[in-house]
């Protein structure tokens, strides 16, 4: 039995929305918070801001979402995994909405962080779920939000930097497509987001880089070893999360004890020259990939990977 307490992600909606009512001397009553909600929805600087994303992406995760809870072990060896030796065909997530809880004693870039909402989904399906989400809260004209084509890896946390969370509270983040992935796992790269946001501070931008690498580096451990994952709230959880009570399904990720180095995905130590291809054919998701959503695992499939005593060339998928 493991006696870790876990951190666990609380709603930035809930958050947000709390926070106004304060401001305005409302009391916490359901009924008051739902129309303060629905108010914010109609409020063009928000729903054109990054809070108005996080605020459509955690919508769509209380109805399709899981919290993920990593075995506290694991939590923490996940950290120094070194990125650019694990080959390209090594990242995946296998759903489009969660959130990941983290042990209380586990910091990134020295601070605690409550945990970090996780979406991965397809960039060309947002901008209906936008519409959906909005017009669900009485907002009939929706967004000017693009599909770009590509899905996209969307990492978000509460700004550990926050003096007053309860009056101000703020977001760190971030937003990647495959290439960027293969950027962030080569050189660490976080490019600004641009548009409505505000350019992170040096400390921000520090602890922004180490959750996300922590996400890349559970992805490539649940790619490498899917039956590590099941369901159901791990008995080792002193706390349990709170959105457990609303029926919001859990993932426990435990140690594949036979092999902690995983030589079978970290065999090249740099890429060169990547390009991804998203796999989408039934016959990628068979066997050990049967339970994986179609479309969420991607393969290196051009360039080539060097390694410490030999440069192995990777072979075009066909099909």
């Amino acid at each position: 039995m493991y006696p870790t307490t876990y951190r666990h992600y609380p709603s930035f909606t809930r958050r947000y929305v709390r926070s106004v009512m304060k401001m305005m001397g409302l009391p916490k009553k359901p009924k008051v918070e739902a129309e303060i909600f629905d108010e914010m929805l109609h409020d063009e600087q928000v729903v054109h801001s990054i809070n108005g994303e996080i605020l459509m992406l955690e919508w769509h995760h209380g109805r399709e979402g899981r919290v993920v809870v990593p075995e506290p072990s694991l939590s923490e060896w996940l950290q120094t995994v070194q990125l650019s030796k694990v080959q390209g065909d090594a990242w995946s997530w296998p759903w489009e909405f969660s959130t990941l809880s983290f042990p209380a004693r586990q910091t990134f870039h020295g601070h605690q962080v409550d945990g970090a909402l996780v979406a991965w989904v397809d960039s060309t399906e947002l901008p209906g779920r936008y519409e959906t989400f909005l017009k669900a809260h009485g907002n009939p004209h929706g967004v000017d939000m693009k599909g770009i084509g590509d899905p996209w890896l969307i990492v978000a946390i509460h700004n550990p930097l926050d003096d007053k969370p309860s009056l101000n509270p703020t977001m760190l983040r971030g937003a990647f497509k495959p290439s960027q992935i293969t950027d962030f796992i080569n050189r660490e790269a976080i490019e600004h987001a641009g548009g409505r946001s505000t350019r992170l501070a040096d400390e921000e931008g520090m602890i922004l880089r180490e959750v996300v690498r922590y996400v890349l580096s559970l992805g490539m451990y649940l790619s490498a070893y899917p039956e590590a994952l099941s369901s159901g709230v791990p008995d080792w959880m002193k706390n349990k999360h709170p959105d457990g009570r609303k029926d919001v399904p859990f993932a426990h990720i435990g140690i594949d004890r036979e092999d902690r180095e995983l030589r079978v995905a970290m065999t090249a130590p740099h890429s060169v020259s990547p390009y991804w291809r998203q796999l989408r054919d039934a016959r990628f998701y068979r066997g050990k990939w049967a339970n994986h959503r179609p479309g969420s695992r991607y393969v290196l499939v051009s360039g080539y990977e060097v390694g410490t005593e030999k440069t192995v060339g990777v072979e075009q998928i066909k099909g």
